[in-house]
């Protein structure tokens, strides 16, 4: 671009260049792809360089005839099968040669007059069946200052040329429609009605009118070999020149090679603007699945301990059934007519056990066992269940962004979930419920022992249980002693039983309360323990949607603050006089 320019127009290019390079520096963030980085490098070295004019269309439609009519020379190939198959690059130069710069990419250079102030550039023809032909033209479209869209009257504005264009708009191109193979119709009607038709359906795709030429490149070219002037007037070619001769002079040069990298920009921030949107919503959804972990294992805790509920229950049935035989055998056994058992000590222990305590242990311990094994089958079901949800979410979350995404944030974020479900693989394959069950037994037993009345280290709940309730048959074995004179007993025996049987339900309700407390306790500190085990293998993930969050949230604002300053810079240069 020629640098004599008023001090107004430096500015706004020093400008442009600090907006493209802030716009980097948030992609940067956003770790973009390498080719779109490169994109606005490119965009900001061609801003040096010549105006440079695509030319562009699907084969066949005749853009190297147009570029040779418009040269007045045969630079380019013609024909009826794909002949341009990389990017050619016209430029000036004293003598014809040409240069293959690698990547499908050819430079020629021609000593026309021309070219000094442009550089023309042919592309392969789009919609060809060789599928690189379209990905080369599409890939240096934006490099383009100016876009010669060349379409053909025999087939106008196919529906492919239709989502080319679009393609070509959105890196805010300016864009120029030319109508080739004019003369192929037979009437001025036909043609002008074709011209309508094309401008209309341009219009459509682009959302406001382009220029539209009507052209005979072939017959231009022949009258200007022949240098008819009236032949190069009648083929249409004239209109072109003289619109492209103005483009290239003044003003209207400088804002369309200083809007080239704006639009090239604008493109590739509207693309990024929609990869963290994408990645917001998946992470906004990966939020919502993680608060539903979370309110499950709350849930989970919740409806833990209303059925533990269920086996503390059996636990204090069992103790109250004891009571209620006690207070049987208190009222059967504390009485006169039994003072020689009463004397009897051995005896008395023998009764107790036999009719009071009768099982108690077992059914104690029977509880329990199934306790255990209730909630380990339980816990290993939370972990199922929770795995289930995860991946039926992440399966949702991926058929929704597949192929939008990418990039290391969705393989960090897909890292971060496998980890998980290999943990959880590992702990449930690793998961003994035997083992389990014996160390959650052995808690459970330990807690209900060291409840300060069944101080009996190394058996288990029903034995201390049982060691508990023999003990209270040492209370009634010494009631009948002193008792020499039969009337007394009379006296005392009514109420040594009320009192025995006052102690026992006293000593029956601490051991029921003792036991629920220090079983409830132990349930807790199970759930504790399963909860934090659960968290700890999703913590890694937690992190990394709370911290991606954060940071995509703060590169979005900075993104759309980009936006907003091309969009100010766009207008500006817009209003170039």
């Amino acid at each position: 671009m020629d640098l004599t320019m008023d001090e107004a127009v430096r500015d706004l290019l020093n400008r442009e260049r600090l907006a493209i390079a802030d716009l980097r520096t948030v992609l940067g963030k956003l770790d973009a792809a390498s080719g779109d980085l490169a994109e606005l490098k490119s965009a900001l070295r061609d801003l040096e360089g010549l105006f440079m004019l695509v030319v562009v269309g699907e084969y066949n439609a005749g853009k190297s005839t147009v570029l040779n009519a418009l040269l007045g020379q045969a630079v380019m190939l013609e024909g009826v099968t794909p002949t341009t198959d990389r990017i050619t690059i016209l430029t000036y130069g004293e003598q014809a040669k040409e240069t293959d710069e690698g990547g499908f990419l050819l430079r020629r250079e021609a000593p026309l007059p021309l070219l000094r102030e442009v550089a023309f550039v042919d592309t392969p023809g789009t919609n060809a069946v060789i599928k690189r032909h379209q990905e080369l033209t599409e890939r240096f479209v934006p490099r383009a200052d100016l876009v010669l869209f060349v379409t053909s009257a025999d087939r106008p504005f196919t529906e492919s040329e239709r989502a080319f264009l679009e393609l070509i708009a959105s890196w805010g191109k300016k864009i120029v429609i030319v109508v080739n193979k004019l003369d192929i119709l037979e009437s001025e009607a036909d043609r002008r009605q074709v011209l309508e038709f094309v401008t209309v359906h341009a219009r459509e795709a682009l959302g406001l009118t382009p220029q539209v030429f009507g052209v005979s490149a072939k017959q231009a070219f022949r009258a200007k070999q022949a240098g008819d002037e009236a032949g190069v007037e009648t083929s249409g070619l004239r209109g072109l020149e003289r619109f492209i001769a103005e483009t290239l002079q003044g003003d209207e040069r400088l804002k369309l090679k200083l809007l080239n990298p704006l639009g090239v920009a604008q493109h590739v921030g509207t693309v990024y603007e929609q990869v963290v949107r994408e990645r917001l919503a998946l992470l906004e959804g990966d939020r919502r699945t993680l608060e539903e972990v979370d309110r499950q294992l709350v849930q989970f805790g919740r409806d833990m301990r209303r059925e533990f509920e269920s086996y503390l229950a059996r636990v204090k049935t069992a103790l109250l059934e004891v009571e209620r035989r006690g207070e049987v055998f208190f009222d059967d056994t504390v009485r006169l007519r039994k003072l020689l058992v009463l004397l009897d000590g051995q005896r008395v222990r023998e009764a107790f056990t036999a009719q009071v305590i009768r099982g108690a242990d077992r059914d104690i311990d029977r509880a329990v066992t199934e306790m255990v094994d209730w909630f380990v089958q339980r816990n290993l079901q939370l972990w199922e269940d929770v795995m289930a949800y995860l991946a039926e979410r992440r399966q949702a979350a991926e058929e929704r962004v597949i192929g939008e995404v990418g990039g290391r944030f969705q393989y960090d974020r897909q890292a971060l979930l496998n980890a998980f479900n290999q943990s959880a693989k590992e702990v449930m394959a690793s998961y003994n419920e035997e083992q389990e069950g014996r160390r959650l037994a052995d808690s459970l037993q330990g807690a209900g022992v060291q409840t300060g009345l069944l101080q009996a280290g190394g058996l288990g709940l029903g034995a201390a249980v049982l060691a508990f309730l023999s003990g209270t048959a040492f209370d009634v074995t010494g009631i009948a002693a002193g008792l020499t004179i039969a009337g007394l007993g009379l006296l005392v025996l009514p109420r040594r039983r009320r009192q025995a049987k006052r102690e026992l339900h006293q000593k029956m309700q601490a051991l029921r309360d003792g036991l629920a407390e220090s079983l409830s306790g132990q349930i807790d500190a199970e759930l504790r323990r399963a909860h934090e085990k659960l968290t700890g293998a999703i913590l890694p993930y937690t992190r990394f949607v709370r911290s991606e969050l954060g940071r995509l949230e703060a590169a979005e604002e900075e993104l759309l603050a980009c936006q907003a300053a091309l969009r100010d810079l766009k207008r500006e240069i817009e209003a170039l006089a």
